[in-house]
């Protein structure tokens, strides 16, 4: 019977501070007989090895270890007997963990009484087993050194297993976060991305402290954060202020704290990751979930996420910036419309193709009747309402192939491909009828607001011929009493 003398690092008789925060390592016991459970749990009950215990379970048969296996996961190493059932049911055993059950990652030590009955170099070479001990050398100080190398193995392959998962999930994420798109869903998706590296629910947060303002539909500012994003149970930060009435007053605290220290923070519930971008004084992405026990490894991995993740959000915000720049210089900033220069940037070669093409197209410009005396009766703020009341209109009318366009002060151009004179008429005289039935409401006074329209079908070489035609027209609607629609 194995010597039970000087069992190694064993744990002492009253316990020490710190507590152990780890779970205990698992070790599964395979023979049939009792005395060798009873002894192995002897020797290594009280050793502790990186400051883990050990828990031992039992199994008496190869069936009963594969049922246990079945259903008990984090099992990091086997001490399996080869004659149970039959005499080679150990052995058999280690094709079931190895090839049924698919566990390549638990340390097999194999143990037996009749070391002739499995030759230890054929053992070792037919079988995927780690170690290979006749229960006869197997003495306590053998016992604990086989155990603590089996537990250091299975530590390092748990390691590189745990780096190749979060390598091959950063790999993934790279393509979905690197595709250029809004700030929001570059948001959406980083959040998505990081849940899966925490293996948890996408519930967080992204913001930033911005140099300038971006036109983020949205989104609330507070000491100089801007959320950028949200998720799951914090979708309701996009619609409420980062400051002490959000309801999520620890999720504040900790991307403030982020922030301040420029370092990555973690709690028991929350990550929070630092990401430090040229485009940003300084961003945090906030998840509410954890790594759970982390090591160096996890660490650095995280490390490595996080730099995808900054180099990302710089490329999103600058992709931002950019159409945020474009649409300022071609977007009338009050109804969101083309401005001026964009109808005529895009109308010029379309009036062109249609002369040369002999194709029909139609030019409108439209005026707000008496909009002065808006502006005088109840100022302009009730105007500027007036002017983005009309655009509204417009856009829902007109095709997305027309250009739809704010000319200047109370005027608006369209330029429609392929209508007959018939068709431009009652197409925007409809538009006419419909905005002069309309109730527009200011404060606690109601509005009535008219148009009058002036539309030219004959195709020239020249946009600005052909918008100082239906400009023309249109001094002609005023001049004949106005809320009316002429064409030529």
């Amino acid at each position: 019977m194995t010597d039970v003398t000087n069992p190694l690092r064993l744990k002492p008789s009253k316990p020490v501070e710190p507590a152990r925060r780890c779970k205990d390592w698992r070790i599964l016991i395979v023979d049939d007989d009792e005395e060798v459970h009873a002894v192995t749990r002897m020797i290594l009950g009280k050793v502790i090895y990186k400051d883990r215990g050990i828990t031992m379970l039992s199994a008496y048969s190869a069936k009963e270890a594969s049922q246990i296996l079945a259903r008990e996961s984090g099992i990091a190493a086997i001490l399996l007997d080869v004659v149970m059932e039959s005499d080679d049911a150990g052995l058999q055993m280690v094709k079931v963990i190895r090839e049924d059950l698919g566990n390549l990652a638990v340390r097999i030590i194999l143990r037996t009484g009749q070391p002739g009955q499995a030759p230890e170099e054929r053992v070792i070479i037919d079988y995927d087993i780690n170690d290979y001990k006749a229960k006869s050398e197997l003495t306590a100080q053998k016992l604990f050194t086989t155990v603590i190398a089996a537990l250091r193995s299975y530590e390092t392959i748990l390691s590189l297993e745990k780096n190749k998962n979060g390598l091959t999930k950063i790999l993934d994420s790279t393509s979905t976060l690197f595709q250029v798109s809004s700030i929001q869903n570059f948001a959406s998706g980083v959040l998505t991305q990081l849940a899966g590296f925490l293996d948890c629910q996408p519930n967080g947060v992204i913001c930033a402290q911005l140099e300038q303002d971006l036109s983020v539909a949205n989104n609330r500012e507070c000491t100089g954060i801007q959320i950028l994003g949200a998720a799951g149970e914090y979708s309701d930060c996009m619609t409420c202020p980062m400051d002490g009435a959000c309801k999520h007053s620890e999720m504040v605290q900790l991307i403030r704290q982020a922030l301040s220290d420029k370092k990555t923070q973690m709690t028991d519930d929350y990550t929070v990751l630092y990401l430090e971008t040229e485009s940003a004084q300084g961003s945090a992405a906030l998840l509410h979930g954890t790594l759970g026990d982390t090591d160096e490894h996890d660490r650095k991995l995280l490390e490595v996420f996080s730099s995808k993740i900054s180099i990302a959000l710089a490329n999103a915000l600058n992709y931002q910036k950019r159409t945020s720049a474009e649409a300022a210089a071609t977007t009338d900033f009050l109804t969101g419309l083309n401005n001026r220069r964009q109808l005529l940037r895009i109308g010029v070669p379309l009036v062109s193709s249609a002369y040369r093409m002999n194709t029909q197209l139609a030019v409108a410009v439209i005026d707000i009747d008496h909009f002065k005396r808006i502006n005088d009766t109840w100022g302009h703020d009730a105007g500027d309402e007036v002017l983005r009341i009309v655009g509204a209109l417009l856009h829902e009318r007109f095709r997305s192939s027309d250009i739809v366009a704010r000319y200047g002060g109370e005027e608006f151009c369209v330029i429609a491909s392929n209508l007959s004179p018939i068709s431009a008429f009652d197409l925007f005289d409809d538009f006419r009828k419909t905005l002069e039935k309309m109730i527009i409401e200011i404060g606690d006074t109601k509005v009535y607001v008219s148009v009058s329209i002036g539309i030219t079908t004959k195709v020239t070489d020249h946009v600005d011929t052909m918008i100082s035609a239906a400009d023309h027209l249109l001094y002609q609607a005023k001049h004949e009493g106005r809320n009316r629609v002429l064409i030529d």
